[in-house]
């Protein structure tokens, strides 16, 4: 039986397992416009193109751009309002997808095939931050603080978890831990893909 692992360690991505991020990932998100509210999956899966089929978007629809220009296109089309997301590369195996209109599809999709998806939502004043779930080839395993395959990426945190900027920035540092790279501005810069959500 071969088995394949489609998360690599932070040893080989080049980042050491207690690294911290070298910028406030908050102010990222803040200089980016989307920090309230905040909702993305990072997802195990290479190819952003791959990551948009697993959605269900329909294809003729997506724009290659940065995050700059998805933002700025428009919400509303001759069809309605449309549901956006942009979907960014952010290190070898594993992509993240950013919903930019507050609706965020479910994990499932994908996960399958032994991928991992990881959700963040944080929606201050409604929700205010979920749990850090993770999917795994479909399934729900729920929080990664209760995955102790996990436990050696947030141990060692000293965020304030009792707040919720406290708690967004924790999950940004173990997300960035498992993917091997963090949140910064050349990440938003890059060219990826504006989809239209089903």
């Amino acid at each position: 039986m071969v088995c394949l692992r489609f998360s690599p360690s932070p040893a080989e991505t080049g980042i050491p397992m207690r690294a911290l991020p070298p910028e406030d990932q908050l102010q990222v998100l803040r200089e980016h416009g989307i920090y309230d509210p905040f909702m993305a999956q990072w997802a195990s899966v290479d190819d952003v193109g791959e990551v948009a089929r697993r959605l269900g978007v329909d294809m003729a629809k997506t724009v290659a751009c940065d995050f700059h220009a998805a933002v700025e296109s428009p919400e509303e089309t001759g069809e309605g309002r449309r549901y956006r997301a942009w979907i960014g590369r952010l290190a070898p195996g594993w992509s993240v997808v950013v919903y930019l209109d507050g609706w965020m599809v479910d994990s499932d999709p994908l996960s399958s095939g032994g991928r991992h998806v990881f959700d963040v939502s944080c929606v201050s004043g409604t929700y205010e931050i979920e749990e850090l779930y993770y999917t795994h080839d479909g399934v729900c395993d729920g929080s990664v603080y209760e995955a102790e395959e996990y436990r050696g990426y947030w141990e060692d945190l000293k965020y304030d978890t009792a707040s919720t900027d406290g708690q967004l920035a924790e999950y940004l540092a173990i997300l960035g831990r498992i993917a091997g790279r963090f949140l910064d501005r050349e990440f938003f810069s890059s060219r990826g893909l504006l989809i239209e959500l089903p």
